[in-house]
């Protein structure tokens, strides 16, 4: 029996409350001899990506006739045997197993045998957008503008649906580069639910913070306000996501931001920093100047009235005030307006 048989539907703290649906009527459970088949023993020349949590392993398998490549993320046994791991992962499969959208990514199963703790979901051929951006030596194929608007949408509209295509709203928490996956059409899907919470019915007018007893979350990503208190809105997850609106405008991390900027930055002082640097790239980039900034790559590619909308939208999203932030149903359209303002640029060749 599965170290998970007795904990899905029930435990954890009040504010963390999770569904009670029987977890195996959701996924299948693997058994870790069928993934140890599967991987030729967990054979390093099957891995795809590793991190200090967890090692993925790429496969492929028949599923109903068809051959279907999935990932194996198996945790690292430090990772797995922590309180603070067995968490993560308990509410990763917990909210990923019912949750169905284009732009997250698809749940396969688990496996929990012999004090393992392993994801099966499918595979993204093409990495994580962090890979893209910040790993990839060799010309990535979303280098081009419009390739990172086309994933700046699938990004919003998954966000979207978490927030409010459910009866709850869904924080997801772990909004960055490397939660997002690119599938073989680079279409980009949200993954890594550990941090996930279920909140109140979503309401424009109704936006009760969710108390938790301590602040969690990616460095950098976080929204100033739970830094003031560990509280977290829907609205947290649209800093973070403006955070990656500003990556996809430089091409560099925060920290290479910082670095480049001559400035060390601390969790407490990351905020004024960060709409600083949206200010900047504004302001350079509108008179063509952004070298060092912006990523020279875009130089030349983005209609004028198309960076106007989009550095309005990445700083609405990076307000430190969250009830001047918008819904992502609203970036979502506007995104969509920024993309469609581009595509005219290029028919009129006139970009900046």
């Amino acid at each position: 029996m599965g170290i998970l048989h007795n904990c899905f539907g029930g435990c954890g703290s009040t504010s963390r409350k999770q569904p009670s649906t029987t977890i195996e009527h959701l996924c299948h459970r693997f058994s870790l001899s069928q993934l140890r088949k599967l991987t030729n023993d967990f054979d390093e020349s099957r891995i795809m990506g590793e991190g200090p949590r967890s090692v993925v392993y790429r496969v492929c398998v028949s599923v109903d006739g068809q051959l279907r490549d999935i990932a194996v993320k198996r945790l690292r046994r430090e990772a797995a045997i922590s309180l603070n791991g067995f968490s993560r992962y308990k509410t990763d499969i917990i909210f990923i197993c019912q949750l169905h959208h284009p732009n997250l990514v698809s749940f396969v199963g688990y496996c929990d045998d012999k004090n393992e703790m392993i994801l099966v979901h499918d595979c993204a051929p093409n990495g994580s957008l962090y890979n893209q951006l910040h790993e990839t030596r060799s010309k990535s194929p979303i280098r081009p503008w419009r390739k990172r608007l086309e994933i700046s949408i699938g990004v919003a509209r998954g966000l979207h649906y978490l927030h409010s295509g459910t009866k709850r709203t869904i924080l997801h928490r772990d909004i960055r580069p490397a939660s997002i996956l690119l599938d073989e059409n680079w279409l980009p899907k949200l993954a890594h639910f550990g941090l996930c919470l279920r909140g109140p019915k979503f309401s424009a007018k109704d936006m009760k913070p969710i108390r938790l007893e301590s602040v969690e979350g990616p460095w950098g990503y976080i929204a100033p306000e739970c830094f003031s208190a560990p509280n977290v809105t829907y609205k947290c997850d649209v800093y973070s996501f403006g955070v990656i609106l500003l990556e996809l405008i430089c091409g560099k991390t925060l920290s290479q931001i910082s670095q480049h900027k001559g400035r060390h930055t601390e969790a407490a002082s990351v905020i004024p920093f960060t709409f600083s640097v949206v200010k900047e790239v504004r302001n350079l980039g509108g008179t063509g100047n952004a070298e060092g900034i912006m990523d020279e790559c875009l130089v030349g590619e983005i209609g004028g009235e198309c960076w106007k909308l989009y550095m309005d939208i990445t700083e609405s999203c990076l307000s430190e005030d969250p009830n001047e932030r918008p819904h992502m149903g609203e970036v979502e359209i506007q995104l969509e307006r920024v993309l469609q303002l581009q595509e005219e640029a290029d028919s009129n060749n006139t970009s900046l």
